[in-house]
């Protein structure tokens, strides 16, 4: 894992990739709540890929597939 210092951003690492995954840079977007964000995804029309699931000492993150086959990341931010 690799984190900013400073405590702000997300968190990056390296690691396995999930089935049907070939492995990229893959962005994330900061969401209040990715199980709800991945069904909205996919009532237009995205596929989910993974998650909701919890990183080992981090956030919540999943992954959905839009309609042109572009793979984004979504990441559960902390919301005051």
């Amino acid at each position: 894992m690799a984190r900013p210092e400073g405590g702000t951003g997300i968190d990056g690492g390296i690691g396995t990739s999930p089935q049907d995954y070939d492995g990229h840079v893959t962005f994330y977007i900061g969401v209040e709540n990715v199980a709800a964000t991945l069904a909205a995804i996919e009532k237009r029309g995205g596929k989910k890929m993974m998650g909701p699931e919890q990183v080992p000492g981090g956030p919540i993150i999943g992954l959905f597939e839009d309609p042109q086959g572009h793979v984004i990341g979504l990441v559960e931010i902390a919301t005051a």
